[in-house]
């Protein structure tokens, strides 16, 4: 990929993630992410694809797994423990944006036994 694509993508990842942050700040509890689900969805989508594309693949995983739990959600299942979940994935992102092979593994592990 170009720099100028890499430069492109990393802007618009980082301002999904921001984005990210702002809905939850909307929120409080549980309830309040599945009311806002879809709103997560689109941000948690589009950083799925456009991680590994910028070589953050990592963080696109993560992604992919936000996204299918946030489907779940949007499909009717409640989750219970989403909000400490998102609340404590964001850190993880904006880290993974500054450093190479950033470790997942902590947040992976809370994710899959949701």
């Amino acid at each position: 990929m170009s720099d100028e694509f890499i430069a492109v993508a990393t802007q618009e990842v980082t301002d999904d993630i921001n984005s990210i942050e702002n809905i939850l700040k909307l929120c409080v509890n549980d309830a309040d992410v599945f009311q806002n689900a879809s709103k997560f969805q689109k941000h948690t989508h589009k950083i799925k694809g456009l991680a590994p594309m910028m070589g953050k693949e990592p963080l696109g995983d993560l992604s992919a797994s936000l996204d299918d739990l946030f489907k779940k959600i949007i499909d009717g299942q409640q989750i219970e423990g989403v909000f400490d979940l998102i609340l404590d994935s964001i850190p993880h992102m904006k880290k993974s944006m500054n450093e190479i092979d950033y470790d997942f593994s902590q947040i992976d592990e809370r994710i899959r036994q949701l």
